[in-house]
């Protein structure tokens, strides 16, 4: 399979993954607990004091942004692909990936 195809597929399945994550109802209510559960851990650390944001904790804030987490992911799919495959230009796959990854969120535009 030629580098082309296969970081396509891999983009698209690091996608997928975020999409389960940050929006998919089926997996809403397991991942809606975690990040109130961080979002918990954060006020009774910090106090009720809050920013803008939906979230405050940065944990929570990153499970629920396809381009915070999409970038992760990415990096550990490249990484992951590279170590079977063999990318020969890893870093610059990764950054391309993770790009792709929140361009795709914003067009599904849950």
């Amino acid at each position: 399979m030629s580098d082309v195809w296969l970081v396509v597929l891999t983009t698209l399945a690091a996608y997928r993954v975020i999409r389960l994550v940050t929006t998919d109802k089926i997996t809403e209510r397991f991942f809606d607990r975690i990040r109130f559960g961080l979002e918990h851990r954060w006020y009774a650390k910090h106090g009720p004091e809050g920013s803008d944001t939906h979230f405050n904790s940065k944990l929570a804030y990153l499970l629920s942004c396809p381009w915070c987490l999409g970038f992760w992911v990415a990096g550990a799919a490249t990484l992951l692909v590279s170590m079977v495959y063999g990318l020969e230009y890893p870093l610059i796959t990764w950054v391309a990936m993770s790009t792709v990854i929140g361009f795709l969120g914003r067009i599904d535009g849950d």
